[in-house]
């Protein structure tokens, strides 16, 4: 057998002296018994229930029903009204709102409307009738003078017809040469296309007074009611569709024209119905 070295002659002695210091503490005893309680489950504790308190049911007293007089009125109790004499001066005006409301008999006849129109000879007053421009719904006019010399537009709808390839009109064949036309409307050689594109400074907004004026001069000399971008050409700063809303919106309402194609509703709105009218009219 080998001589043991120091270190571990000492490692020898240090494990004898704890194994008696763990013989004096009863160590071995302790694990032991505690391995034990650990094995054997503990039983649980039951948990009391509490009982609840019940409240002892109080008596209320039923109060006693009050019948109450009913009030009636004087016409139940066979009490004849006062008379009141209203004279002249006690009269009130209405007020600026009861004026507003009474104005809105147009909304209720437009709701109650059985859906007939109404020609404007027999809507409009007679002062109206006598003073309104009549119009066949046909812009019978050209380009006006100074935009054909400013933009060398033709002198005439024929002959913008003849330059534009003449020939006998059909709606297949518009330039009379055998092709059918090409869709997505005329061409950029049409007079009123041209003048959409040169017009300059558009204006936006309400017409004034003398837009009014020059409207109904160049209706009462040419007409109106189609044809809006040659319309338009008289009207500077304006285009088509502005003077065809403006002609609907304000002008035929207002009954300054008469428009064989318009025929009215209770409110006064234009409709249009062509030149044959509606069968209800």
């Amino acid at each position: 057998m080998s001589k043991l070295t120091a270190y571990e002659e000492q490692r020898l002695k240090n494990i004898e002296r704890n194994r008696k210091l763990l013989a004096d503490f009863d160590i071995d005893k302790a694990r032991s018994d505690l391995l034990d309680t650990s094995s054997t489950p503990a039983s649980p504790t039951p948990t009391p229930v509490k009982q609840r308190a019940t409240k002892s049911p109080i008596n209320k007293r039923k109060q006693p029903v009050v019948q109450r007089k009913r009030r009636q009125s004087s016409r139940l109790r066979g009490i004849e009204a006062p008379t009141i004499e209203v004279n002249e001066d006690d009269r009130i005006e209405p007020s600026k709102n009861e004026q507003s409301n009474s104005d809105d008999h147009d909304d209720v006849d437009e709701e109650l409307w059985d859906g007939k129109l109404i020609k404007a000879d027999d809507y409009f007053d007679k002062a109206t009738r006598d003073n309104a421009v009549r119009t066949d719904g046909k812009f019978t006019g050209w380009i006006n003078a100074d935009l054909i010399e400013k933009y060398q537009f033709e002198m005439s709808a024929q002959e913008a017809w003849e330059k534009n390839g003449g020939g006998k009109f059909s709606y297949k064949d518009p330039l009379g040469n055998g092709t059918k036309r090409k869709t997505g409307g005329t061409g950029r050689n049409s007079a009123k296309v041209m003048y959409y594109i040169h017009i300059h400074e558009q204006w936006t907004g309400d017409w004034t007074d003398e837009e009014k004026e020059l409207f109904m001069k160049v209706t009462r000399k040419y007409g109106c009611g189609d044809k809006w971008g040659l319309f338009a050409s008289y009207i500077p700063h304006r285009v088509g569709y502005q003077c065809s809303n403006y002609y609907r919106s304000i002008i035929l309402p207002s009954g300054i024209v008469f428009d064989d194609n318009y025929e009215y509703s209770p409110s006064g709105k234009p409709f249009y119905v062509g030149p044959f009218g509606t069968k209800s009219s």
